[in-house]
């Protein structure tokens, strides 16, 4: 009886040490969303309201491409149902670090509308980190890491699937230093109102 259990523990172990192997291998898996950090403040996108940007007390911005004046947007300016706000900018003492474009179901105030599209600047790379790895150590192969698929271009890498897609943008082609992250799940949004 004990050799019949011992057999079968060591069998669960086994098991297990295989089934969180297998959890810790290979990146992303299709359709999850890769963990982003700005300044401290986790953002998983589909699911952080902006919300968490005020109450982390980023400064969140628009830019009037018209006069190219920027302007602070209040945590209780309302937007419209079913509708998409892209160049929404964060940030902290005048700095830019992100942008962000946010989606709304229902007329609400920007704060309860949720991110689902982010671009990080390199400039702010040691602000920023994309599955715990901050963007001044995202090296090419740290990169591929994080997304298996992600596939090298002349200018950056990508990976782009039907639910979401990460762009790296680096200097000197797909090898240099990221000078800009942009991830974002996809949505189909019907334009003709």
């Amino acid at each position: 009886m004990r050799k019949a259990l011992r057999k079968r523990m060591a069998v669960v172990a086994v098991g297990l040490v295989l089934l969180a192997l297998a959890a810790g291998c290979g990146g992303a898996k299709e359709g999850e969303i890769y963990p982003l950090t700005v300044d401290g403040t986790d953002i998983t996108l589909d699911v952080t309201t902006m919300q968490a940007i005020y109450d982390a007390g980023f400064e969140v911005t628009v830019l009037d491409t018209s006069t190219m004046d920027r302007y602070e947007i209040a945590a209780d300016t309302p937007l419209d149902a079913d509708s998409v706000y892209t160049g929404v900018n964060i940030g902290k003492d005048g700095d830019i670090y992100a942008s962000l474009s946010v989606v709304t179901e229902d007329a609400c105030a920007i704060s309860e509308s949720v991110i689902y599209s982010f671009t990080g600047f390199g400039g702010f790379g040691d602000k920023i980190a994309i599955a715990s790895i901050p963007l001044t150590e995202l090296t090419e192969e740290k990169a591929k890491e994080i997304e298996k698929k992600l596939e090298d271009g002349e200018y950056f890498q990508s990976y782009v699937s039907d639910s979401r897609i990460l762009r790296i943008t680096r200097e000197n082609g797909a090898t240099g230093a990221v000078t800009q992250l942009e991830v974002e799940v996809r949505y189909e949004i019907d334009y003709t109102g």
